[in-house]
């Protein structure tokens, strides 16, 4: 799992923005409410994240704050919740 993510903020095209870490760029679905508390392009972020493995893709999740993150796992768990909805 990767829990945590600090890198360059490279762009922030909502809902999702990417993260330069070590050369690698990585794509990370994020809140509004987290994309708001993001600075500008360039700038050194972390986020804490939360990885979802299907069968057809491997998604990171980006929350500003580990409470976000919990309360994100806590939704996915209810029936009919997913990821999409969690995050809204």
């Amino acid at each position: 799992m990767i829990g945590r993510i600090h890198g360059t903020l490279l762009e922030k095209t909502p809902p999702t923005v990417c993260i330069d870490v070590g050369g690698i760029g990585y794509e990370i679905d994020v809140p509004m409410s987290t994309l708001y508390k993001l600075p500008d392009t360039g700038a050194q972020v972390t986020l804490h994240t939360h990885l979802q493995v299907r069968d057809d893709a491997h998604v990171l999740y980006g929350f500003s704050s580990k409470a976000e993150r919990s309360a994100f796992r806590a939704l996915i768990k209810v029936t009919g919740v997913g990821a999409r909805i969690a995050l809204a």
